[in-house]
């Protein structure tokens, strides 16, 4: 069956964030600047962009509010903060390969839900994509990782597990908001109510004006792009096509902080990457 030119160009839109997503990533993990200044700077860089794009275009701020709505506008903003705030924690605490796998493990968190739930049966094939995870778990806790470099894995892994946790649930309300909103306005809105959340945090910047730039620059030439992308894709993409596609994010994360902190990963972090993204990939097959 041929893909329609809409669904293809939505998957590369997804492919696209997932790509500056990572590249993201990889840059956080080295900065000194602590996870929640760094994300409060990048989502109120990424939302005053984005908003200010989507006014010149003609998209009042006013009505896309009353568009989306305040409970959902609420949940979506909350959500990203706490997301991104666990996930660029994580990356300054633990491997970027295995934070950025363990991160995107979303759709296999929603099958345990399910599972419980009732609401699905657990197949043999969601019984090993289940078994693979808690395998690279423990290879990522107990693997022989640079303990200098690395002295609170364990926990950088645990906020990647609570951000995958956010994801599942924000790429399931923007599935079902994607098509209330411009993309470009509602990305906006979305993110600078996240940032507002985290900007209590920007004072340690203070310490830190270098990295202060950096982010300014992530997020005019980086981060905005990835957002726009993302909900422009989620117009026309399921949650689970859009999950599925965000798995390339770790192909371009741990290559960015190699080449910017010459951050190689040891065998151990690439067989806990392996692992999960192949247990997420199951998953998804046996979803779909």
């Amino acid at each position: 069956m041929a893909v329609s030119r809409p669904a293809l160009l939505a998957a590369l839109s997804m492919l696209g964030a997932a790509a500056l997503w990572g590249v993201i990533g990889g840059t956080v993990a080295g900065l000194d600047v602590g996870g929640a200044a760094a994300a409060s700077a990048v989502e109120l860089v990424t939302g005053v962009v984005l908003t200010g794009l989507a006014a010149a275009a003609g998209h009042r701020p006013r009505a896309v509010l009353a568009a989306l709505g305040g409970r959902r506008r609420a949940l979506l903003g909350a959500v990203v903060a706490v997301n991104v705030l666990c996930y660029y924690v994580a990356l300054q605490l633990a491997p970027v390969g295995p934070v950025m796998a363990v991160h995107l493990l979303a759709p296999v968190l929603l099958t345990v839900a399910a599972l419980v739930r009732g609401r699905r049966r657990l197949t043999p094939v969601r019984a090993l994509s289940l078994a693979m995870v808690c395998t690279a778990l423990l290879v990522i806790a107990a693997g022989p990782a640079d303990r200098d470099a690395y002295p609170y894995a364990v926990v950088g892994l645990a906020l990647s597990l609570v951000s995958a946790g956010c994801l599942a649930v924000f790429v399931t309300t923007v599935s079902r908001s994607a098509n209330d909103a411009p993309p470009i306005a509602a990305a906006g809105l979305q993110m600078f109510v996240s940032g507002l959340l985290l900007a209590p945090a920007l004072a340690q910047f203070r310490a830190y004006p270098q990295d202060f730039l950096i982010l300014i620059l992530l997020g005019l030439a980086v981060f905005a792009p990835a957002c726009w992308l993302y909900w422009y894709a989620m117009r026309r993409l399921t949650p689970i096509v859009a999950s599925t596609v965000l798995l390339t994010e770790p192909l371009f994360g741990p290559p960015a902080a190699a080449l910017l902190y010459a951050a190689t990963p040891d065998a151990a972090q690439v067989a806990a990457m392996a692992l999960v993204l192949v247990a997420t990939y199951l998953e998804l097959v046996a979803t779909t």
